[in-house]
């Protein structure tokens, strides 16, 4: 496993993502991920699951200090009382005290980011989340958040995969001294069947996801989030550190189209260019 070293703390950079499971299945897959070896876990208040993601956590028998644990808030509403009566909400459903990360989904026209942002800080200075960081922020907004409301933020979490390249958000994220978390990083299953990358990935005895994957994680400060259902799945995407990619390789990627966004809700900021 790779890890994010930050404040003397190790987070692993391979996550699960868990979105849209729920129930049984997020509850069966989560037990499988931790058997396997998974310690990182990404849910949110709109994914309706953390309920199963806690029970599956608290039933492994593995310490919760051994596991990263990320939720997101102010997916529909970011108001400072919305806010806090989702994250106490999540605390209750994921059966635990405290999680490692608290994201804002995404960013609310309607509510002031001062308003927003201040609810997570005042969640962190109350002990139950240990960072906080935001989610499909745009170069601008993160400017804002940083330089307007001295946000101390761990993280910006964003699509991101060998089809959706997005160079620019990702050094303006870095030189603002915020870790990437790309989420998406197969691009919800649309890049199995890439030729390309199956090219790539015959080198080595390799998948195209394995590829994907292993392209995310030799970028330095950069965790990601991949999801599967299945055994083989979890497997593959955890299986990726026997391997390197060469230049050649990496320039071969970005030849490949840059324009596959599949996160697209009504309320989506003006997304930077892709370049």
């Amino acid at each position: 496993m790779k890890y994010i070293l930050h404040n003397n703390d190790k987070i692993p950079a391979l996550g699960l993502g868990t979105y849209p499971m729920q129930g049984k299945q997020c509850y069966d897959v989560v037990r499988l991920a931790l058997e396997i070896g998974y310690r990182h876990f990404d849910t949110a208040e709109s994914y309706k699951n953390e309920e199963s993601v806690g029970l599956a956590i608290y039933d492994s028998g593995i310490p919760r200090e051994e596991i990263f644990l990320t939720t997101k808030c102010g997916f529909l509403s970011a108001t400072a009382d919305n806010i806090e009566k989702e994250f106490s909400k999540s605390l209750d459903l994921l059966n635990t005290d405290y999680v490692d990360l608290l994201l804002y989904h995404w960013h609310q026209k309607n509510t002031s980011m001062d308003e927003s942002l201040g609810a997570l800080e005042d969640i962190k200075k109350s002990g139950r989340t240990r960072y906080i960081g935001v989610g499909n922020f745009t170069i601008d907004l993160m400017h804002e958040a940083i330089e307007e409301h001295h946000a101390d933020l761990l993280t910006n979490q964003f699509e991101s995969h060998p089809l959706l390249r997005q160079k620019k958000l990702e050094n303006e994220t870095h030189k603002l001294g915020l870790i990437v978390t790309a989420h998406s990083p197969v691009a919800r299953g649309r890049i199995v069947n890439n030729d390309l990358l199956r090219l790539i990935g015959d080198k080595y005895g390799k998948s195209p996801s394995q590829v994907a994957i292993r392209w995310q994680l030799d970028k330095t400060d950069t965790m990601l989030i991949p999801k599967s259902t299945r055994k083989e799945g979890l497997m593959d995407n955890i299986n990726v550190f026997d391997f390197s990619l060469d230049d050649e390789d990496r320039k071969l990627i970005e030849s490949l189209p840059n324009n596959l966004r599949g996160s697209r809700p009504s309320f989506e900021p003006n997304w930077d260019p892709v370049v």
